[in-house]
């Protein structure tokens, strides 16, 4: 007689695969709807107590978790300021922060994204739990609702959503480097000044398609937001028509893409998900012996 085996605790999913992090990370709106979630006044970041009194830990579980995956929490925006930065921010916040900062030589800070990453990732946690259960019912829903008049037109493949389609693996600021030193992306990080003066502005065409390479594979979408003195701003997305291209071309370069892609599966693995570009639509393909 055949045996039934025990369910899977399903939201562990998330703590043992990168790849379903990287695939649900955008859903920064779960903070909110798990629990009502405290900001500093800059309304972009919290603290490590902020973070630890979110997920209803001691501050000690946040630091733990931080040096096992640092490289991930940095990549989703964490990061830690000091000195004139730290001085800066305090300004930018209007004083309003100053009872957090005092007697703070250096302060991590996690943007919403960074802090999702920590529910994804953090074991000891009720709400944290919660977050990765609500992650992938979420997940779940946006799967069984891609059909070919719902999926996402491949005109508006940004660069991040194409990485995470055929890329995953490789870590979001590696693939944006790498668009950027092999001629495909202009680089105008941190050109313009700031209210106070400093260089923390990125140049109004920054990630826009350098000439030659770059035009070749992206382009500006067709809803870009010009503003008021004419200037188109905002990200260019990939060309629907050089998908494929540019996939092949970035593998030529050294990057490594996901071996679930059906059109260049691994003959030594079976294909347990697929994701094309059919009729200018992603389609990601239910999943498979």
């Amino acid at each position: 007689m055949a045996t039934i085996a025990p369910p899977v605790s399903n939201e562990l999913i998330l703590t043992e695969s990168r790849t379903m992090r990287m695939q649900t990370i955008e859903r920064t709106d779960v903070l909110d709807k798990v629990k009502a979630l405290s900001m500093l006044p800059d309304s972009l970041h919290v603290t490590t107590e902020m973070a630890a009194a979110y997920y209803e830990v001691d501050t000690q579980a946040i630091h733990s978790l931080v040096r096992r995956n640092r490289d991930e929490l940095t990549q989703n925006g964490m990061r830690t300021i000091q000195g004139a930065e730290l001085r800066a921010f305090k300004t930018e916040t209007g004083g309003q922060g100053d009872h957090l900062f005092n007697g703070v030589r250096s302060l991590r800070l996690f943007t919403r994204r960074a802090l999702l990453n920590v529910g994804q990732l953090l074991t000891e946690s009720e709400v944290a739990r919660r977050v990765r259960q609500y992650l992938l019912n979420t997940e779940q829903v946006v799967r069984q609702e891609i059909q070919p008049r719902q999926a996402i037109a491949a005109r508006r493949m940004t660069p991040t959503l194409f990485r995470q389609v055929y890329f995953s693996d490789v870590p979001e600021n590696a693939f944006w480097e790498h668009l950027y030193t092999h001629g495909y992306l202009l680089d105008q990080r941190n050109q313009r000044r700031d209210a106070f003066g400093n260089l923390t502005k990125d140049g109004y065409r920054h990630g826009h398609p350098r000439a030659g390479k770059g035009d070749k594979f992206f382009q500006l979408p067709e809803d870009m937001w010009v503003d008021p003195n004419g200037r188109p701003r905002g990200r260019a997305v990939v060309r629907p028509d050089r998908v494929r291209e540019l996939v092949q071309q970035l593998i030529s370069e050294g990057l490594r893409a996901n071996p679930s892609i059906s059109w260049f599966p691994s003959p030594s693995r079976p294909v347990l998900s697929s994701t094309e570009v059919i009729d200018g639509h992603v389609i990601e393909f239910r999943r498979g012996a």
